[in-house]
């Protein structure tokens, strides 16, 4: 980075505007006398590129910045960078409660690489605000305290370098330059040597104690292990044989409770008490259902010839038209003889007629009341006949379960198979328990895995 033109106003010691060109300066000096402001230039143009100042000891500190007496400061850098000529201005301002801000902040490119950012020239806004200071930091490839010892000595540091002694001029030039991370790097690096010296040493304590893992001992537990995994493997078709030894077991168990419990459902069975009284109630039922039917069509015929009478006996009409015929022809007797004749034969005949409609007459309705208590009795008959069948029904289907003399020999084969799944899984534990023992007494396999490593 090399600066070119700083433009300060209302910043630090400089209340008015002040411009420092170093357009034309390879090599310079800022002199002066104490309190003249040196130190202030350093300051705005590190302001400028960072918003801090690094003799304030605080990055987050920017009252300091302003000048007493004033409202509105700005500050302007124009730099060379990267093979292009940048821009990088801050403004600050004091608020009405006393408070410094800083606004307005910009880094920009311009495009004439000669240029001095004057009003007018053309830029490129590479970044704004609060983004000022990592743009700035990527295009110098220098953080704030990395420029603040590379390029910017702060101005106590640099006067007690020069009044230190050797030793403590080393000790500044390591804080300035930051090299106390290799004092870091050597504690951490001794920290971890004497770890693994550490290490090394209880892994020759470990070597010492398996001095004895020769070939023949690894040979020799080699076998052992082969011998376990081969016992190992029986065991697991031991235990799977069980396994599936049990589920049968279980399986024939559970058929064997489905039996007893049909068992037990048969036991319970028994003929309901009064089958022989309904049996009886039935049969008579039926006959009276019988009677009673023969009743009605007895009834329903003797209606229907008194219904034919009826429909065959003359008109009443002409038969008292008969009798005033006969009125006038008692009158006329002594002239009319035949007429009294014919009015006595057609007077007997009235009287038949009369007697045999009210004989019919009260044979229908005598007959009415016998169909109705006929039908009446045989709905009850036909109601208990229902009845009496569904149970009959109910009794008829009653039958003893099919297969219970197979379930019976089934249960016979579960037990006796899982009396011998019992005695396999006895045997299959106690090989386990052999195999176990073994395992137990045997080397750790790991352990002369190490031991033979370390060995070769």
């Amino acid at each position: 980075m090399r600066p070119v033109l700083l433009e300060i106003a209302g910043f630090g010691s400089f209340r008015d505007p002040v411009a420092v060109d170093f357009a034309d300066a390879d090599y310079f000096a800022l002199v002066g006398p104490t309190g003249s402001g040196k130190s202030t230039v350093i300051d705005a143009m590190t302001f400028a590129l960072y918003g801090s100042v690094p003799r304030w000891n605080d990055r987050r500190m920017v009252s300091l910045a302003l000048a007493p007496t004033v409202a509105r400061g700005t500050v302007r850098l124009v730099f060379d960078a990267a093979g292009s000529r940048f821009v990088a201005a801050r403004e600050l301002r004091r608020m009405a409660s006393g408070g410094v801000t800083v606004r307005n902040a910009r880094l920009e490119k311009l495009a004439d690489p000669a240029g001095l950012g004057a009003p007018g020239d053309q830029t490129e806004v590479v970044a704004a605000d609060s983004e000022v200071s990592r743009a700035v930091e990527a295009l110098l490839g220098l953080s704030f305290e990395h420029f603040c010892v590379c390029v910017v000595l702060p101005q106590g540091d640099f006067a007690e370098f020069l009044h230190a002694k050797p030793a403590d001029r080393q000790k500044i030039l390591t804080k300035l330059l930051g090299l106390g991370v290799y004092d870091e790097i050597r504690v951490a690096a001794n920290n971890r040597a004497t770890e693994q010296r550490h290490r090394a040493e209880v892994l020759d304590r470990q070597l010492d104690g398996y001095r004895d893992a020769t070939e023949e001992a690894e040979a020799s537990a080699a076998g052992r292990v082969d011998t376990l995994v081969e016992v190992a493997g029986l065991v697991d078709a031991a235990l799977a044989d069980v396994a599936a030894k049990a589920g049968a077991a279980q399986e024939a168990t559970a058929e064997l409770d489905r039996a007893r419990a049909e068992r037990d459902l048969l036991a319970a069975v028994r003929t309901p008490a009064g089958v022989a009284e309904l049996t009886t109630r039935l049969t008579s039922a039926s006959r009276t259902a019988a009677e009673t039917a023969e009743r009605r069509q007895a009834a329903e015929r003797a209606d229907t010839a008194a219904r034919d009478d009826l429909a065959a006996a003359p008109a009443r009409a002409p038969l008292e038209q008969a009798s005033r015929d006969h009125d006038e022809l008692g009158r006329l007797l002594a002239a009319q003889p035949e007429a009294q004749a014919t009015h006595t034969a057609a007077r007997a005949a009235l009287d038949r007629v009369t007697a045999a409609v009210a004989e019919t007459r009260g044979a229908r309705d005598t007959a009415a009341v016998a169909r109705d208590e006929a039908a009446r009795r045989a709905r009850e008959a036909a109601d208990e006949v229902t009845r009496l069948r569904a149970d009959r029904d109910l009794l008829a289907g009653v039958r003893t379960p099919p297969g219970v003399v197979e379930v019976a020999g089934l249960l016979r084969a579960a037990q006796r198979a899982a009396a011998e799944a019992a005695r396999h899984r006895q045997a299959a534990e106690r090989a386990d328990d052999d195999a176990r023992a073994a395992l137990l007494t045997a080397p750790d396999r790991a352990v002369l895995e190490r031991a033979r490593e370390a060995h070769h």
